[in-house]
């Protein structure tokens, strides 16, 4: 397994979250049955920075909290996950908003963009369910794990 952490915020505070990422992807392979080894890069950024990466992408012309960008090839036995973009913005207000800690915001949306990247998605009611139950079950395991 490997995760390559991109902290492009200017922000240096980000980089000790790097620490939780093998943590949640680990717990959401064994979650989803997935047994290859893995690659996957993971990219903090700004507001404006995800904004531009969601009005190029998704013709959406507006900041996000996420997006995963799926490769889904093959190198040798490691499956290539592709790339996920979270704005740090979107972390620290939702975090307020939601009334929980940046940590957990952060983990929540790694666990987001890792199942999208394994092919989970959210459009309609019954994938929503199911992916939503997933995340709670990864945050779940892992809140359990470090207590």
């Amino acid at each position: 397994m490997e995760i390559n952490y991109i902290n492009q915020s200017n922000d240096d505070s980000w980089d000790a979250f790097e620490t939780y990422l093998s943590p949640i992807l680990e717990e959401t392979l064994n979650k989803t049955g997935f047994k290859n080894p893995v690659e996957v890069n993971v990219v903090l950024v700004d507001d404006p920075s995800i904004h531009n990466f969601n009005k190029e992408f998704r013709d959406i012309d507006r900041p996000t909290d996420v997006l995963s960008f799926e490769d889904g090839s093959m190198e040798g036995e490691v499956f290539m996950m592709g790339d996920i973009i979270i704005s740090v913005d979107a972390i620290r207000r939702q975090a307020e908003e939601y009334g929980h800690s940046i940590k957990r915001e952060f983990c929540f949306l790694v666990a987001h963009g890792y199942l999208h990247l394994l092919g989970y998605d959210h459009h309609t009611p019954e994938e929503e369910v199911v992916m939503f139950g997933l995340q709670k079950e990864i945050l779940h395991d892992i809140a359990r794990k470090d207590s």
